[in-house]
């Protein structure tokens, strides 16, 4: 194909220089025919390449109805167990016994998928009418270490107003959460939320747009009274909005990479940022107006399973262990998890609560729980995991230490004075072993009379005012002649 230079000198010699088209084509090298079209160009302009027939494919062709069929199979499954090129091509040699090379193979999907690209709507969407949430990731220093966080994201898609909050995970809990510290950062509602078939929310994806979702999701929605709009399988296209946002949060929020000491720290990193992306919104006062009222009581974010108690009084949830009263050693009962604690429920009431643990393998032990079995089995003490000296002042292990020395029950006195910590403040209890430390009295009993003494105020009389004694009458009050006493002591004596 001639080139835009080529022309130039062409026309420039035929109608500066004056030199005829036979002299031209023997300079250039280019047929006359060729020369005479852009002698003829009324608007010269760069020379297009037309391709007239299909590229022939002399190795590939007869293997490519087999790629063919390949993608096609390939639109139902999910999009990251779809072919790669590689594996077209090794499926290629190894059960068609294609000579070719993965260069031709691979510059014919590259070609197949220009042609196939799909074209796209420009949206608008009503204030309040839609949100869209997702979850994202993202890498954050974490006292010094480098550390995933789990966010959700939920993206008003009229104003483009973002919610992002950081969890150590994508549980339900989370899930739940995440909209409703949303819904309240928002000020409501909005009537549509969309999504990308998260198993949160969907438990099996059904034909089209049917679903059959969560049942604690249901009671999520129909708390907060939103209507769900899920998209197709492998059609992330269709909730853009949020993914673009997620992209931004990560981009912009976490880079360089935030330094914080827990989530809580984190999370208030990303509120002020949500927030001043919110205030260059135009439409985010306008859409915040627009939305639903929020109903009067927050969704409960928690999630419930029943579980049994082990006879260590350990209860499994997930990968960790907590412990509950022995006296429920071998009962069912529900475990009630949120994003910060562990809640353990028979009938309906609280036996046990526990932070939640985020590692795996971690047991969670109350050493209050086992003070009854201790107190039956006081030798155990000195042995069992759920004592750990360190977890109490030190004089605590040094009254042991004296009470060891002075009675042979000591284990069981000192568990007595542990059980204290029910009934009364731990730094009154405290108070009190340090005064039994230092009067040197080494026994419970001991313990609780200067723990009733600290609990029992003391009558101390106040004065009497000047004012008060001045109406007074003066009383004159005549000493006793103890000398008659004297006579008492004498034999015979008498008054």
């Amino acid at each position: 194909m001639v080139k835009m230079a080529q022309i130039e000198d062409i026309r420039k010699m035929y109608f500066r220089e004056g030199l005829s088209v036979r002299e031209i084509s023997r300079n250039t090298g280019h047929h006359r025919d060729t020369i005479n079209k852009y002698l003829d160009m009324e608007l010269v302009e760069p020379p297009k390449y037309n391709l007239i027939k299909e590229i022939p494919h002399p190795v590939l062709g007869p293997f490519i109805p087999i790629i063919q069929e390949i993608l096609a199979s390939d639109e139902n499954k999910p999009r990251k167990q779809r072919h790669t090129g590689m594996r077209i091509f090794r499926r290629l040699v190894d059960e068609y016994d294609f000579p070719g090379g993965y260069n031709t193979v691979a510059d014919y999907l590259r070609q197949n998928r220009a042609r196939r690209r799909e074209a796209f709507l420009p949206l608008q969407f009503g204030l309040g009418n839609q949100a869209q949430c997702d979850w994202g990731e993202a890498i954050f220093l974490l006292n010094g270490v480098e550390t995933k966080a789990h966010i959700f994201i939920q993206r008003l898609s009229a104003s483009g107003a973002v919610f992002a909050k950081a969890y150590p995970f994508e549980k339900q809990e989370a899930f739940f959460d995440g909209y409703r510290q949303a819904f309240e950062l928002f000020g409501g509602v909005p009537h549509r939320i969309a999504y990308d078939n998260l198993t949160t929310a969907v438990k099996k994806i059904l034909t089209g747009k049917d679903r059959i979702e969560q049942d604690n999701f249901i009671a999520l929605r129909t708390h907060y009274l939103f209507d769900p709009d899920f998209c197709n399988p492998a059609k992330g296209n269709e909730t853009g909005g949020v993914e673009g946002s997620v992209r931004y949060v990560r981009q912009n929020f976490f880079v360089p990479l935030p330094e914080v000491r827990s989530f809580e720290e984190l999370n208030q990193h990303l509120y002020e940022c949500c927030a001043k992306h919110r205030n260059k919104l135009n439409l985010w006062t306008a859409e915040q107006k627009e939305l639903r009222p929020l109903p009067q009581l927050p969704f409960p974010c928690h999630r419930h399973l029943e579980a049994k108690v082990n006879t260590y009084s350990m209860v499994q949830f997930e990968t960790n262990r907590y412990s509950v009263p022995v006296r429920y050693a071998g009962k069912r009962i529900t475990v009630r998890a949120s994003i910060d604690t562990v809640d353990f429920l028979l009938d309906g009431e609280v036996i046990a609560s526990h932070p939640r643990l985020y590692g795996r393998k971690q047991d969670y032990l109350c050493l209050d729980h086992y003070l009854d079995l201790l107190l039956r089995k006081p030798r155990a003490l000195d042995n069992t995991r759920v004592f750990k000296p360190s977890s109490l002042p030190a004089v605590y292990e040094q009254y042991r230490k004296g009470l060891a020395q002075r009675s042979p029950k000591a284990n069981k006195e000192f568990v007595r004075i542990l059980m204290l910590h029910r009934s009364h403040p731990a730094e009154m209890i405290t108070a009190a072993v340090e005064m039994a430390m230092a009067h040197k009295v080494f026994s419970f009993d001991g313990v609780y009379n200067f723990l009733i003494q600290l609990n029992t105020a003391t009558h101390r009389p106040s004065p009497l005012q000047s004012d008060k004694l001045a109406g007074l009458p003066s009383v004159t009050v005549t000493r006793p002649d103890l000398n008659r006493y004297n006579m008492l002591l004498q034999e015979g004596g008498g008054l």
